[in-house]
């Protein structure tokens, strides 16, 4: 091993991870980020989380919208190995942000870029304000996905180079940890990144005729992606069956159906950047920045405050978080800043560097910014969503712009190596720096003059409820805001562009220019980065979820109650978007992206009009309620829950979901049980019921329930538990039996007449089948890592010829 050329690498990783620790140094004391999402999903996951602790896989839980799978599973294959190893190293936000600096410095070092340029680009792919938002906000799973984009396209570089064996080990190990952590939505953009290689691979092949280097390393790559695939085959499986049933589905309700399938499309671009609003990858405050932006008291708005007589501590309470941003989208944390130096070396870049991989990174990026505009950019977007398979499935489409926040700085800092390595000749590069110092510059300047003419008002300026005077004091504010960063970005660009400059005339050496490039590139996207995640959102997490998650007296009442598997509608707080009740009781309400299709319609329709047949149907037996009076919650018992299982006198078979659902309006749930007609060869309708049958339940675990019947006649048993295929199977002493969906969302079965024991388990075949083949794939994974580093150590793999190959 060569150590003249590891040490370099190994220093600029040392120097990143302590970087890393400063910048996150309250999670060394114990601190962590209150990030809703996963305090919330904390909730959520509770019942499964007591089961799991014996080492049980715990697939379902009826802790959340009456019963839901959650797939939370002791899943055995390498990632998940990987994962637990990671994980020990420190808390998730800073572990996230030192491996994107790790994953984009591999890839940088793989077109030989050398360590302290590979170090500027890392750390400014790694601060990007979109990662660390989506830190603060908890999505956590979305931002290890997008940490592991670069190293899978680095093994994929790599194997269309002639590294085969190495290319496609790095390809499944870093696919399959991406793919492990499941955010389908980063993994789907992944795809058009590397689909756009294949693509410009593909066409050089038949330019040239040279099909071998195409076949042989796309063989390599698909073997890599089915090892990666295969490891996660429980994971991918399940989803593929679960997300028909999901609201992502297609519903069967002639009301809920659009052209496209997939998700509603409003909904879809819900959140859609405007036309101009990209520009916050250059100037962070181009459109104010967060719903909650902080302002000094020099602001506008302060002083406003204070001429208008509102007392200090108020005004200072006020401005601590202001509705700044006032673009399109409902609202955001902060904006999309990709660092002003990395736009000024992207454009570099697209004035510099010829070959076919400028052009796979020109379109992927404009394609990444033009799809962020959604609804604003409908010529393009309409395209995707009625055409382009999967795309109606994903929702806040400014999620693609992951894609461009990996190409800016990819690009950019190869720029500068390729004019070092002599690739890029010293006139073209100083006039490639001269036109994009024009550009880029002149974009900062235009933007300062044209905030004399710009509104700066936002669509939800008239629904605050603020006097006239504050609503111009905040428009004020917004256009200082992006004044002063249209200036620091300029003052950044002239710094960088002259350094650069300085470089390509001998004035400065490359080592002072690539250092401070590093300090530049960190002083920038930490800067801006403090604004949304600093100090401030590091609390005392552990005590804050021990007290939020505290039984109060109502808990307390209601867990008096030894009944395994009642339900609590719980109207004292956001029903619907709510973990905590979730963590106490089985919730008519939860915390979940992925709830049943189902389960949400029957909500609109029905839950949300106070349904009571409905409500007694779900057996909710409690009611957490405001007192008007006391302002503290209250609880209420209903008598009328229909209880686990009940046997019903008559049963009325209709047409479509549509008329189940409107049955539902009337409906007596002891009395009558609606069954969809596809059902019909399973049901009956003419049996005599017998009214005193009984059906009782004997023994509750999230995965599998036991009952007990008993009847003088064969009759249709109607059981409070959520339908779902494919997953559960019923049995009759022992012997399988259909069951069939009643009521819209429930379980049903006809019971023969006599004594006999029924029991309900879920086993869904995604993980009896599949958790073999993850094992045997993670086994071949770890052997081709392992024969990859025998050939690269012992055995150095001949690269192919820089022409013919994606530069």
């Amino acid at each position: 091993m060569n150590w003249n050329k590891l040490w370099p690498h190994l220093l600029s990783v040392g120097a990143f991870l302590i970087i890393t620790l400063i910048y996150f140094g309250p999670t060394l004391s114990g601190k962590e980020l209150l990030q809703s999402d996963v305090i919330q999903f904390k909730g959520a996951a509770h019942e499964s989380e007591l089961y799991s602790k014996n080492g049980e896989e715990i697939l379902w839980t009826n802790s959340s919208f009456g019963g839901m799978p959650n797939f939370m599973s002791s899943e055995q294959n390498l990632f998940q190995k990987v994962h637990v190893g990671i994980k020990a190293l420190f808390p998730d936000s800073a572990l996230l942000v030192f491996l994107g600096f790790v994953g984009f410095y591999i890839l940088l070092v793989s077109f030989g870029v050398n360590p302290w340029l590979s170090f500027a680009g890392a750390a400014a792919y790694a601060f990007s304000t979109f990662s660390l938002i989506s830190l603060e906000a908890g999505h956590i799973n979305k931002v290890y996905d997008m940490v592991y984009m670069a190293p899978v396209l680095a093994g994929v570089f790599m194997t269309y180079r002639g590294k085969y064996w190495s290319g496609a080990a790095m390809t499944a190990f870093f696919l399959g940890m991406q793919v492990y952590y499941g955010h389908i939505q980063i993994n789907y953009y992944l795809l058009y990144m590397i689909l756009g290689i294949g693509i410009v691979e593909l066409v050089k092949a038949i330019r040239s005729k040279q099909w071998a280097a195409f076949i042989k390393p796309s063989v390599f790559l698909v073997v890599a992606a089915m090892l990666a695939i295969g490891s996660n085959v429980v994971r991918l499986w399940s989803t593929a069956n679960l997300a028909p049933s999901t609201t992502r589905g297609t519903s069967e309700l002639t009301a809920k159906q659009h052209e496209g399938g997939g998700l509603d499309k409003d909904y879809v671009f819900a959140w859609s950047n405007g036309v101009i609003e990209p520009i916050t990858t250059l100037i962070p405050y181009f459109y104010g920045g967060s719903s909650h932006e902080s302002l000094s008291k020099d602001s506008e708005t302060y002083q406003t405050l204070i001429k208008n007589q509102v007392p200090r501590a108020q005004a200072d309470q006020f401005v601590n978080a202001l509705p700044m941003y006032w673009g399109d989208q409902p609202f955001t944390a902060g904006p999309v800043y990709f660092g002003a130096i990395v736009v000024f070396l992207f454009v570099l870049g697209l004035f510099t560097i010829k070959g076919s991989l400028k052009w796979w990174a020109v379109v992927l990026a404009l394609l990444s910014i033009f799809l962020s505009m959604g609804k604003n950019f409908p010529l393009l977007s309409d395209f995707f969503f009625y055409v382009v398979p999967l795309y109606n499935k994903f929702r806040s489409v400014t999620m693609i712009l992951s894609i461009a926040q990996l190409i800016f700085p990819f690009l950019g800092v190869l720029a500068i190596q390729r004019f070092l390595d002599g690739q890029i000749s010293k006139t073209d590069f100083i006039k490639g720096l001269k036109n994009t110092t024009i550009v880029v510059g002149g974009l900062c300047l235009l933007a300062i003059v044209a905030s004399a003419m710009m509104s700066f008002r936002g669509p939800k300026d008239g629904s605050m409820g603020l006097p006239a005077w504050l609503i111009t004091a905040i428009q004020d504010d917004r256009a200082s805001l992006l004044r002063g960063d249209a200036f620091r970005s300029l003052i950044l660009i002239l710094l960088t562009g002259a350094g650069l400059w300085a470089l390509a005339v001998e004035k400065l050496s490359v080592k002072i220019v690539t250092g401070g490039l590093c300090v530049l590139m960190l002083f920038d996207l930490v800067g801006v980065g403090l604004r949304y995640l600093n100090a401030d959102d590091f609390k005392d997490v552990k005590a804050y979820t021990r007290q939020l998650f505290a039984p109060t007296p109502i808990d307390q009442q209601i867990n008096t109650d030894k009944d395994p598997d009642f339900r609590v509608f719980n109207l004292a707080t956001n029903t619907f978007n709510d973990g905590v009740t979730s963590y106490h009781h089985k919730s008519i309400g939860g915390y979940s992206a992925i709830k049943l299709g189902r389960y949400q319609e029957l909500i609109e329709g029905q839950i949300a009009k106070n349904n009571m047949g409905v409500l007694n149907m779900l057996n909710t037996k409690y009611f957490i309620v405001p007192d008007q009076k006391t302002k503290q919650p209250q609880v209420q018992v209903n008598p009328q829950a229909c209880g686990h299982a009940w046997f019903v006198p008559t049963v009325k078979i209709v047409a479509n979901a549509d008329a189940e659902m409107k049955a539902l309006d009337n409906i007596n749930p002891k009395q009558e049980a609606i069954v969809d007609q596809r059902f019909a060869d399973v049901v009956k309708t003419d049996y005599k019921f017998d009214p005193a049958s009984s059906i009782k339940l004997t023994e509750y675990h999230p995965m599998h329930m036991t009952y007990e019947s008993n009847s003088s006649s064969e009759a249709l048993a109607v059981f409070s538990e959520m339908y779902y295929q494919p997953g559960w199977s019923a049995t009759i002493d022992g012997q399988e039996t259909p069951h069939f969906r009643a009521n819209y969302v429930l379980r049903a079965m006809m019971i023969p007449a006599g004594k006999h024991t029924i029991k309900f388990a879920f086993n869904p075949p995604s993980y009896a089948i599949g958790e073999p083949i993850g094992l045997v794939c993670s086994i071949l994974t770890v052997l081709l890592i392992g024969f990859a580093c025998f050939k690269e150590f012992k055995q150095p793999e001949a690269v192919a010829e820089e022409e013919g190959v994606l530069k």
